[in-house]
């Protein structure tokens, strides 16, 4: 035990020593190629949080990276600061958005929706249909409320499902139902624009085009037609190949008969129609006439000024005559502050590095050039987003985000492809990171499930993987250049 702790702590401390070298020791290497100096500390800070991001962890690294860049000369480090934590459409907008997830968990709007899906009475005596309820139960609680509460939550409802069916781990079916709500919840996660590998992507290509922004219900248009076909291939996958032992449900009867005599409490019912706001706060600009005052003024808001309209009704509002909103509570349970961080550190740098007189991109489009030269648009298109479905496997897919969107960018200008519909493919093509372990944290939670285990995990991790590579390209490109 105690070798294996003094070899743990080796290896943190050589990442550690790399990652301060990178940030701080590339700068003052002779710059080459287009760079000037101020381009190579540039690109050494940036490297550095690659590295330390992928071994180490994003808090500390991110803060460095700051610090870093404060004392590169591109920016003082108060600016760095105000850049960062003070980003609107990154930052301040996954700083909102935890809050307000976890207000919806917390005031359990969450099973209340898990259990409506499953409690359908079209799902007696039908096995897959009680299975797709289940799947898009996972996929709205991972779109609308949160990623790790949707599968946790159907994870434990679906125990219950095998103790009561009697089946046991391991077997077909377990496994396919278990992966498939993983699966199914990272395709909501994928659906809107405000979840955390949207945001950054987006966030990104803002900063590096100097403004370009993509439209709410145009995004969400692709990217749900993108997430239904896969679902309905993981469908047939599970109906045609899998093809699991089902008889455990004969003569089994109505299994949640009684969840569908549960009504929503006052508070419960509150926080759906918040929720169903927020929503239709994000879609007015898009569907709504310009001219309409509501359409106006959630336009003229932005989608961080909508949530916080919305935050500001629910913690004016009171239910029973107390306050049914605790922002600070809420805070408190719901804060991710690694991702924040990371993304504070993100912004400035990805300006840096995009900043025509530094000049990094440049550089790195120059590198990359001999091997996407050799495509058009389409096909530039097609390679960029399966190198991106296959990396987001194996690192990080919130590094890709901001490793590749800037390159995304420059190469869609040069080479003929749209930004802005690639953006959206692309934060698609990274969002569904589930073959490997260390691609995900949520690829951990099937890694680790003993109803799955490790080879099934595998098998059909990668299953999922080369569906939604397939639809991404098959379906996402052609109907992109028709919306976008």
């Amino acid at each position: 035990m105690s070798n294996k702790k003094e070899t743990k702590d080796w290896v943190y401390w050589m990442h550690t020593v790399i990652t301060i070298v990178l940030m701080f020791g590339i700068g003052y290497l002779e710059p080459w190629g287009s760079l000037e100096t101020i381009g190579t500390k540039v690109l050494g800070i940036f490297i550095g949080l690659l590295w330390g991001w992928t071994f180490i962890g994003f808090v500390w690294p991110s803060l460095l990276g700051i610090l870093a860049l404060g004392l590169s000369g591109y920016q003082t480090v108060n600016a760095v600061l105000t850049a960062g934590f003070g980003a609107p459409l990154n930052t301040v907008l996954c700083i909102f958005l935890f809050i307000f997830a976890a207000y919806m968990d917390k005031i359990g709007l969450s099973k209340i929706i898990a259990n409506w899906f499953i409690s359908r009475k079209i799902c007696v005596g039908r096995p897959y249909v009680f299975t797709l309820m289940v799947f898009i139960a996972a996929y709205v609680l991972g779109a609308t409320v949160s990623l790790f509460t949707a599968i946790l939550l159907l994870f434990s409802i679906f125990y219950n499902v095998c103790d009561t069916l009697g089946y046991q781990k391991r077997e077909k079916y377990p496994v396919f139902v278990l992966t498939g709500i993983v699966y199914s919840a990272m395709l909501g996660f994928a659906l809107f624009p405000f979840k955390a590998v949207q945001v950054m992507v987006l966030g990104s290509l803002s900063t590096v085009s100097g403004g370009l922004t993509v439209d709410f219900g145009g995004f969400t248009v692709l990217t749900f037609a993108i997430t239904v076909v896969c679902l309905a291939v993981w469908m047939l996958f599970g109906k045609l190949i899998v093809r699991p032992d089902l008889s455990n449900f004969n003569g089994v009867g109505d299994m949640f008969e009684e969840l569908r005599h549960v009504n929503m409490n006052d508070e419960q019912k509150i926080a759906a129609f918040f929720l169903c706001l927020f929503m239709f706060a994000m879609f007015a600009p898009s569907i709504l006439p310009k001219e309409f005052f509501i359409a106006k003024f959630f336009n003229t808001i932005g989608i961080t000024g909508s949530l916080v309209f919305v935050l500001v009704l629910m913690a004016m509002l009171k239910v029973n005559g107390k306050v049914s909103f605790n922002f600070a509570d809420c805070a408190k349970d719901g804060m991710n502050w690694e991702m924040i961080v990371m993304f504070a550190a993100t912004m400035p740098v990805s300006a840096a590095m995009s900043n025509e007189d530094i000049g990094v991109i440049k550089f790195l489009v120059k590198l990359l050039e001999p091997i996407f030269n050799n495509f058009n648009g389409l096909g530039f298109c097609v390679v960029f987003l399966i190198i991106g479905g296959l990396l987001t496997q194996v690192a990080h897919n919130l590094v890709l985000a901001a490793l590749l969107t800037p390159v995304l960018y420059q190469f869609c200008i040069q080479l003929g492809g749209d930004p802005i519909a690639m953006s959206v493919l692309f934060s698609f093509s990274i969002a569904t990171a589930v073959a490997t372990p260390g691609g995900s944290a949520t690829a951990a939670l099937m890694f680790t499930n003993d109803w799955i285990g490790t080879s099934d995990s595998y098998k059909y991790g990668w299953t999922m993987a080369i569906i939604s590579l397939i639809v991404v390209i098959v379906v996402g490109l052609p109907l992109g250049t028709l919306i976008f």
